[in-house]
């Protein structure tokens, strides 16, 4: 998740730290969100969930598993700046708070929701009270910051980024059950001492197939390593995925599937500094891998973080370069189950959020250039198009979209994420929704 203060100066990173910043471009973020308005055509997208002012909060996740079942998480913040984990949940007339399972007196925030049914839905997230001890010897490789490093607690991602601390202590990742009665924590083994481990994504193919992807960072000598873990239906798992064509390790980003048998992953190999981008199936027995064809050649590579699918064997794959100097760079093809189609990129600076709709219909959300706030483009299998955000929020400072989910078998679509008020933190969490109600 990305703030609107942010993005000017970090338009690489997918998910949003704080808004204490907004307060300082007010101005020139207004006069930029008033100039958008007046060129913005009505939008079938509305504010699903009304904006509270009083409590600071973001969404990070959305899952909606029909009209009258959708959950939107993320975290809140209080007067203190004491981070909890957020979960709300939609029963078709209203969006109500629901308990969290106790997170052991910690600070926590969630970051990936993913369900099969309601009473089934899974949460992930990270604990936000890692030790920041001084550490100017630190290695913050240009790859984490692109994607993950916002993904650090508020204080481990500022000072991470200013070069002058990093985080050192081993932390699990927060990962909690719902039931249908109430959420239940399960516990994770944390990483080897000095290692910070992040989420990356979840997702749910079935009650018993759930799969999660998650990182390691050693921030003293900057080696990484990422996980595919599996859920069975009793217990999680590691799933190594085979090595790339070249023999190579690779780290897993992105899944998607129809179910159990019909499971994509992206993921990325690292080949003398240059990452390509790789695309993994598993039917249920075993894993093949296909590398994903990339528009230009960049010496520092491609990263294929987003991936979704409309029908059973076939995906669309977005992503970027892995080069900062070139934040424009977009990836976007599609595998049909036989060969690759390269498709127009949005009209997006980056891609930050990706879903599909009942009618087959791919969706992603991301800031257009030198924008504001985000849009939600539409591909429906020939063109891009575009849509933006309600008026209330488009007149607002700025906003993000990190998630977005269709309810099946229908239109309505959820998009989830956070846009800028005169909360503590300047966040409030955003929910819109078009066709839903």
């Amino acid at each position: 998740m990305r703030t609107p203060a942010q993005g000017a100066a970090s338009r690489g990173i997918r998910v949003a730290t704080v808004f204490a910043a907004c307060a300082l471009a007010l101005t020139p973020w207004a006069a930029q969100a008033q100039t958008e308005t007046k060129a913005q055509a009505e939008t079938p997208w509305k504010v699903a969930l009304p904006l509270s002012e009083a409590a600071s909060s973001d969404f990070m996740d959305v899952d909606a598993r029909s009209r009258t079942d959708a959950w939107a998480v993320g975290r809140k913040t209080d007067d203190s700046f004491s981070v909890a984990p957020l979960a709300k949940h939609w029963d078709g007339k209203r969006w109500t708070d629901v308990r969290l399972a106790a997170t052991g007196g910690r600070p926590a925030q969630f970051e990936a929701v993913a369900a099969s049914g309601p009473d089934d839905v899974w949460a992930a997230g990270t604990y936000t009270d890692v030790e920041i001890p001084s550490a100017s010897s630190a290695k913050l490789p240009d790859r984490l910051a692109d994607r993950l490093v916002s993904r650090l607690p508020d204080s481990p991602a500022d000072r991470s980024r200013g070069g002058a601390a990093r985080p050192a202590t081993a932390s699990p990742i927060v990962l909690q059950h719902w039931d249908g009665t109430r959420w239940k924590r399960v516990q994770r083994p944390a990483p080897a001492e000095g290692w910070i481990r992040f989420v990356g994504e979840l997702t749910s193919v079935g009650r018993d197939s759930v799969w999660l992807t998650t990182m390691d960072w050693n921030p003293v000598t900057g080696a990484y390593s990422g996980q595919l873990e599996h859920w069975n239906g009793r217990t999680w798992r590691r799933t190594a995925l085979p090595p790339a064509p070249d023999g190579s390790p690779v780290q897993p980003w992105d899944i998607t599937g129809t179910g159990p048998d019909d499971v994509w992953v992206t993921a990325e190999a690292d080949a003398d500094g240059t990452a390509r981008p790789l695309l993994y199936h598993f039917d249920g027995r075993r894993w093949t891998v296909r590398t994903i064809p990339v528009p230009d050649e960049y010496d520092a590579g491609w990263v294929a973080n987003h991936v979704v699918t409309t029908k059973r064997g076939t995906v669309h794959v977005f992503g970027k370069t892995n080069d900062p100097g070139a934040p424009g760079g977009l990836l976007a093809t599609r595998w049909d189950g036989r060969t690759w189609r390269p498709l127009p990129a949005p009209d997006l600076e980056e891609v930050n959020a990706s879903g599909t709709d009942g009618s087959g219909a791919v969706w992603v959300a991301g800031w257009p250039v030198g924008g504001s706030h985000a849009v939600l483009s539409r591909w429906d299998g020939a063109s891009w198009t575009e849509e933006g955000l309600p008026e209330e929020i488009s007149t607002t400072v700025g906003s993000s979209l990190l998630g977005i989910d269709g309810v099946p078998g229908t239109r309505a679509v959820l998009a989830a994420g956070n846009v800028a008020c005169e909360s503590t933190t300047g966040a409030c969490g955003l929910v819109v929704s078009r066709k839903i109600g």
